[in-house]
């Protein structure tokens, strides 16, 4: 090998759905800013606070239950703890995106723990209070569980209150 040829160091560039889980801290920036993790299940844009989605997975081996409801899909085992892997698809009214791997993300922690099946990978978004606006029309079931709803550009991102959302489906 010729010693004076250089060698390309580092790693290489981040794909853009991480770079964006990079990108500035919490708190660096506008302090008005609502910072959230951003995904989607299908057509539907959803929002999380950061403290409220524990973990980001692959799919893993789904062990379903008997006679529960269908978006209640199973148990999955994450690091020994046993939790419940919801698919909201359905009480979203949309179908999940077909060339988008699915991934689950853990929303809460300990024995509150529940899975849910997203869409790719999440990412950082701010939005300014401005932005937040009135839902417009949700599916029945979904539509007591909204929390806020920001706007940016064309869409509309939709932050639940998780544990009523899939308390409901469970009950």
């Amino acid at each position: 090998m010729n010693a004076t040829s250089p060698l390309p160091l580092g790693l290489p560039p981040l794909p853009p759905e991480l770079a964006a889980l990079a990108g500035a801290p919490v708190g660096e920036g506008n302090p008005d800013e609502i910072v959230r993790q951003a995904f989607r299940i299908g057509q539907m844009r959803l929002l999380a606070p950061f403290d409220k989605a524990s973990e980001l997975v692959e799919m893993p081996n789904v062990y379903p239950l008997p006679r529960m409801p269908a978006n209640l899909l199973g148990l999955v085992n994450l690091h020994g703890r046993i939790v419940p892997l919801f698919d909201l698809a359905t009480l979203f009214e949309t179908q999940h995106l077909p060339r988008e791997k699915r991934m689950v993300l853990v929303i809460g922690h300990g024995s509150d723990a529940a899975g849910i099946v997203i869409d790719g990978l999440p990412r950082r978004m701010a939005f300014l209070p401005e932005s937040q606006i009135v839902p417009p029309a949700l599916p029945a079931a979904a539509a007591s569980a909204v929390l806020a709803t920001f706007v940016a550009g064309k869409d509309a991102w939709y932050e639940f209150d998780f544990a009523q959302l899939l308390d409901q489906l469970v009950s």
